[in-house]
């Protein structure tokens, strides 16, 4: 029994090393490092040439890209490129690392969403991956991808449900408390004594909920 003793106490000190809480994860050059409330920070190692897009304290998931294919035309542009970037998630509690979901940057590959090829999302499958975002309550990653040729994607990383949503079209401006401020790009239709016309393209900042729903407009019309 006495010799039981040292060895719950060594137990308890490391189990309780182990429970300090995170307050920042930052990356330093090329590595990606934790930084706990008593002052240690410690250095991970993850997959690939990691950077960092962020952290949800929520789920506790460190969230980085990485690239996972070579260009097979790498060696033609002279430079080395990659036409895939995966998008990971790493636990630091557990040490789990698992793939969200991958874009692709030349136009083929990547993660087909369950809305590809829909009347939303009329492409098959998502590339780029642009302004990646985590949400304040640390459930959600927005970011943007290459769409149509006068507006981008946006879309959010469901964290909780691990789900690829389809948010709006148009450009990723912030997403605060108050909600999801997007630029958006559309053709302003009136109707001139029965005649249908167009008064030209217009850009406007609107906010909107998490679901996607019209807050307000945040700025006039610019034609």
């Amino acid at each position: 029994m006495k010799s039981f003793l040292p060895i719950l106490s060594l137990l308890l000190c490391l189990s309780t090393a182990d429970a300090q809480a995170i307050v920042n994860v930052f990356q330093q050059d090329k590595s990606i490092k934790i930084q706990y409330d008593n002052g240690n920070t410690k250095e991970i190692v993850l997959v690939g040439d990691a950077s960092l897009v962020g952290y949800s304290r929520t789920r506790n998931l460190i969230i980085y890209e990485s690239p996972v294919q070579k260009s097979k035309t790498a060696h033609e542009e002279g430079s080395i490129s990659h036409d895939q970037v995966a998008v990971r998630c790493y636990n630091p509690g557990s040490g789990q690392d698992s793939l969200l979901f991958t874009t692709c940057h030349d136009g083929s590959g990547g993660t087909r969403p369950a809305y590809a090829n829909s009347s939303i999302y009329p492409f098959e499958t998502i590339c780029g991956f642009y302004s990646p975002t985590i949400s304040p309550d640390g459930e959600r990653l927005y970011f943007e991808s290459s769409a149509w040729t006068v507006s981008n994607a946006v879309h959010y990383y469901n964290l909780k449900t691990r789900q690829l949503v389809f948010f709006k079209a148009g450009w990723l401006q912030k997403v605060t408390t108050a909600g999801v401020e997007v630029q958006i790009t559309s053709i302003e239709i009136r109707n001139n004594q029965g005649n249908v016309e167009s008064r030209g393209r217009y850009t406007q900042y609107c906010l909107f909920d998490v679901n996607g729903n019209l807050i307000r407009e945040l700025s006039e019309k610019e034609f």
